[in-house]
């Protein structure tokens, strides 16, 4: 996620306000570096700004931590207003991240046999493909509320 934002880890450290962070906190607790970790309400707070800004891969940790809690999560309809081309978009990246699951997963169990290589890949494409089908759900979520009549009559 802090790849896609504008201005990436520096410009994203320096909008988290759960804590005082520098960039450089910031970086060593995304790697993992020894005696540093990343607290869940610095993502969760990464994750509003990123979505926020619409980035690519905004919604990743959030996805991550649905799938260790076995759910998904169904992202709620933006109050813009409906988007027909973003939908249409977003089907289309949905058809392509599932053909790719479908072929990765073919190819894996042609032999009858999954190496840890070919699991790590499939997971990677079935996790793109929820990524997709939240973006399509979202899409249409606006549209119909779009369609709705406004305010109180």
């Amino acid at each position: 996620m802090t790849k896609t934002y504008p201005g990436g880890t520096l410009a994203l450290a320096r909008r988290i306000t759960t804590s005082e962070k520098a960039a450089s906190t910031m970086d060593k607790e995304l790697r993992g570096a020894p005696g540093f970790k990343l607290g869940v309400f610095d993502a969760l707070e990464m994750s509003a700004l990123c979505i926020e800004m619409r980035t690519p891969g905004s919604l990743d940790f959030m996805t991550a931590l649905a799938a260790e809690l076995g759910v998904l999560i169904i992202p709620l309809p933006r109050t813009e207003g409906a988007n027909t081309p973003e939908a249409v978009r977003a089907l289309a990246s949905h058809s392509s991240q599932s053909a790719a699951l479908l072929a990765e997963a073919c190819n894996s169990l042609a032999d009858n046999d999954i190496s840890d290589n070919e699991l790590l890949r499939c997971q990677r494409r079935a996790a793109d493909a929820v990524a997709s089908i939240q973006a399509l759900l979202q899409a249409m979520a606006e549209i119909n509320l779009a369609g709705k009549p406004q305010g109180g009559a």
